[in-house]
């Protein structure tokens, strides 16, 4: 990479010599200067395929033998003596003592108090809406207005058969328009009208009260009474007893044997393998480029 990047800056410093324009050099009249084509050789950075020899390092596998110590079980019996504890159940009787209860009935008279519900008169007070008519006053407005006939000469207007004049109602009647001539007057009437009013009236309910009452009646009465028994019980003991068997025990035995095992393991080897790289060279390469000549041309700035 770094091959790379030189040769790119050594090409770009190449062309910018080459394509650099000298004819600004000088006086600047340009008749001092004159160019000529001139075949130059440069060298350009190619990209070449190049064989090498590398080493590698592969693993291939390899079978080997190693001896193994395998431990297997081997069954062993043999007869074992040995004394053992049994619990022998004996039959026994025992005598009993236990405590009963024995009921007694007695007759006992006993008080007792009820309540008996008596039927009782009593007087309150209730409220009571009821209808009141009174006389009040009330404005009436009426209309007391006549009709009256005049000449039409002002101007009206006609809706089918009757003629409506402003300010009034006018009814065309021949030459003549009738007209109705309100008198509103309002006066008082007398009114009567019904209100509710409520009074406070008294009355008579009836009320169910309990009152308590003494009674006796005779009951009868159960009373326990303890008393002492005795009786016999048979129960069962567990006693133990000493006895001796012989069994057979199997035993197993771990027996050592030596086996040959083959397995496989992985051998690291290296070896040389030819690959194709990519190489950066300087091929040398030949192209044609404008050269500025110098020549006098009399000039007191660049010839004196």
């Amino acid at each position: 990479m770094k091959q790379r990047v030189a040769c790119a800056a050594i090409v770009a410093v190449c062309l910018v010599f080459l394509g650099t324009n000298r004819a600004d050099a000088g006086c600047g009249c340009g008749a001092c200067v004159s160019y000529q084509l001139v075949q130059r050789t440069i060298c350009v950075p190619t990209m070449v395929p190049q064989t090498r020899v590398v080493q590698q390092t592969v693993c291939k596998p390899e079978l080997r033998e190693r001896t193994v110590t395998v431990y297997r079980q081997v069954p062993e019996t043999r007869q074992v003596t040995g004394t053992y504890t049994v619990m022998v159940p004996q039959a026994r009787t025992r005598t009993q003592t236990y405590t009963v209860c024995k009921p007694v009935w007695s007759e006992v008279e006993q008080t007792y108090t009820v309540s008996v519900p008596h039927t009782e008169a009593r007087t309150g007070t209730r409220t009571v809406c009821r209808p009141v008519q009174v006389q009040e006053t009330r404005k009436v407005t009426k209309d007391l207005g006549h009709w009256e006939d005049v000449p039409t000469a002002g101007p009206v207007t006609q809706k089918g058969g009757v003629v409506v004049q402003k300010g009034s109602v006018a009814v065309q009647k021949g030459g003549t328009c009738r007209v109705w001539r309100p008198n509103i007057v309002t006066e008082e009437v007398p009114v009567t009208v019904c209100r509710n009013e409520l009074v406070q009236e008294p009355f008579t309910y009836n009320v169910v009260v309990c009152k308590p009452e003494t009674r006796t009646q005779t009951v009868r009465v159960c009373k326990y009474v303890h008393e002492t028994q005795s009786r016999e019980v048979a129960y069962t003991v567990c006693v133990p007893e000493q006895r001796t068997r012989t069994r057979n025990v199997t035993t197993c035995k771990l027996v050592a044997e030596e086996r040959k095992q083959q397995y496989t393991v992985l051998v690291p080897h290296t070896v040389q393998k030819e690959i194709t790289v990519m190489v950066c060279q300087m091929v040398p390469k030949t192209i044609t480029c404008q050269v500025p000549v110098y020549a006098p041309c009399g000039c007191p700035r660049c010839c004196y």
